[in-house]
């Protein structure tokens, strides 16, 4: 049993933590990878509920009881010092988290929650705890919501490994409705190998029962994480951490003949392989290892197919068409390099594409007329920035290109419904583009610095 002190060490911590009680907390699960940490909550104080607090987004909607962050920051000291009595003694409880579902292009509805401020503050503060704890333990193949890495890493991580190592099978897997399915009995035990603390646990299980709030009822939550909590990603990452990471590279591992390597962003994930019996194992394990777990693959948008320079070679030969996989809104395709040879080609996914100007339409029909053109474009060119930054890897200008002619002739379609009288004809609204430019497309991460990272 591990009971870290409050006196800031001397010896660097590997966490962007500025917080000299977290450095301690990395510093201690570094040298002791079973220490089991049995004070916490005492770290949860007002000053560090108050850099908390700071570091929430200031424009997010409000929870349940229609508090905003500006309003609880008003009386910051007062909210601070009343909620750390309340932790202390035991009663303060979160509240439910207020529901709201956000149509999908492919036809379902994501939900997504949104949770009080005040919860939003306990949660901020023990996931910095957590976290200072836990990303000691987590493996090189998780990338999700993680500090210092980010999905641009999880395709760079990819891309070097099918192009240094024998891989010839991808399994592609999406679990389904993870946020929503998550078990909280084998949450609390997956904690427990870590976090000996029980008040610190009894607060993450009323964060975990707190239930959610939709159409004014609330109703219980008997599984999962909300979507849109501080907390879950963090404590999705954990769940996942025992039941696929360990799981692939302390046993899966052993049993194969050939290479494999797991690639982790949060709830999707790939398993690169190099030989086909291999893959059929893992496959079928792989189900029975998630069912263990209460989760389950998603079959619509999970695939085993053939992948790599071996395949593409015979793709070549016999003019097949190789097989594709979707992973964090690219799909990845083999292509012909500069030199006659296999290369990994990315695009945007049809599906993200799809929605991509599906939102831009409907932002444009609510932004055209209380503003003015020239104010349309800026605010327009930040979206397309942001789009770029993302989707912007090296072999996808096309798709970018496309999102670009498509904002153009949205924004067109846009303007001229203005009035009755139609605004702009083409030429006309060709030299308004010239003075008030859309952004164009960009690359920002290349073959390069993909396989660098």
């Amino acid at each position: 049993m591990c009971r870290p002190d409050r006196e800031p060490s001397a010896g660097p911590g590997t966490g962007e933590q500025e917080c000299p009680e977290l450095l301690v907390l990395t510093q201690k699960a570094q040298q002791e990878p079973k220490c089991r940490f049995t004070s916490l909550m005492h770290l949860l104080d007002k000053e560090f509920l108050g850099e908390s607090f700071h570091a929430l987004k200031k424009r997010k909607a409000p929870g349940v009881d229609g508090v905003s962050v500006k309003e609880y920051g008003s009386q910051l000291r007062d909210n601070l010092e009343d909620l750390v009595e309340r932790m202390k003694a035991l009663k303060y409880r979160p509240q439910p988290v207020k529901r709201v579902e956000i149509s999908k292009t492919s036809g379902g509805i994501r939900p997504l929650g949104l949770p009080a401020v005040e919860d939003k503050v306990v949660q901020m503060g023990m996931k910095r705890v957590l976290e200072s704890i836990y990303e000691v333990d987590f493996l090189e193949c998780s990338y999700g919501f993680r500090p210092g890495r980010s999905c641009h890493d999880a395709l760079g991580a990819i891309q070097t490994t099918i192009y240094k190592n024998p891989v010839n099978v991808v399994i592609d897997a999406d679990i389904k409705g993870f946020f929503d399915e998550v078990d909280h009995e084998w949450m609390m035990k997956f904690l427990d190998h870590r976090i000996a603390d029980s008040r610190l646990l009894r607060y993450v299980k009323r964060f975990l029962k707190a239930g959610v709030m939709k159409e004014g009822r609330r109703c219980s939550s008997e599984a999962g994480t909300p979507q849109g909590g501080i907390l879950s990603p963090l404590l999705a990452n954990v769940y996942l951490h025992y039941v696929l990471d360990l799981w692939f590279e302390k046993i899966v591992k052993k049993h194969l003949r050939g290479y494999g390597k797991l690639v982790r962003y949060a709830d999707d994930f790939v398993i690169l392989l190099e030989r086909d019996d291999d893959a059929h194992r893992v496959y079928s394990a792989l189900e029975k290892r998630l069912d263990k777990f209460g989760l389950e693959l998603s079959q619509s948008k999970s695939q085993m197919i053939s992948f790599g320079r071996k395949e593409w070679n015979r793709c070549q030969r016999e003019g097949d068409k190789m097989a594709t996989f979707d992973f964090l809104g690219l799909t990845h395709f083999g292509k012909r390099g500069r030199r006659g040879r296999f290369q990994l080609g990315r695009k945007t996914a049809r599906s993200r594409m799809s929605r991509a100007i599906k939102r831009m339409s409907i932002w444009l029909k609510k932004a055209v007329y209380p503003n003015t053109p020239q104010q349309v474009v800026k605010r327009m060119n930040r979206k397309l920035v942001g789009h770029y930054r993302y989707f912007g890897v090296g072999g996808n200008f096309k798709s970018l290109q496309k999102l670009w002619y498509g904002a153009q002739r949205l924004l067109f379609k846009e303007i001229n419904r203005r009035s009755q009288k139609r605004s702009y004809n083409w030429e006309q609204f060709n030299r308004f583009l010239k003075y008030n430019p859309l952004a164009k497309p960009k690359i920002y991460h290349t073959y390069a610095q993909l396989a660098a990272r």
